[in-house]
């Protein structure tokens, strides 16, 4: 997760954010609108890329960018569910 390219997050971004959310989902979502004051419309980025230090490459920290920004040093993770078997047998086990 770490490495080459930061990670795009849908969570936006608040310094406090840890202050005021539940301890056991700190998420915030809001999709900023074009009128929206710029602070609005920043977005978590989390894992570091090939431009940062070590501090920003622990999955743990966080920093932001505004969700309208391209940079060659910040992607996206696909995701999918898999709806196949998981191994030769039955049972899933390979």
């Amino acid at each position: 997760m770490s490495g080459n390219v930061a990670e795009w997050c849908r969570t936006a971004f608040d310094e406090s954010v840890y202050e005021y959310g539940h301890d056991m989902n700190t998420e915030y979502i809001y999709h900023a609108l074009d009128h929206d004051p710029p602070s609005m419309k920043r977005k978590v980025v989390r894992g570091g890329s090939w431009k940062d230090i070590g501090y920003y490459l622990q999955t743990g920290t966080r920093s932001y960018e505004y969700q309208d920004t391209a940079k060659s040093y910040i992607g996206f993770r696909s995701v999918m569910n898999y709806l196949g078997r998981g191994g030769p047998n039955k049972e899933g086990d390979f």
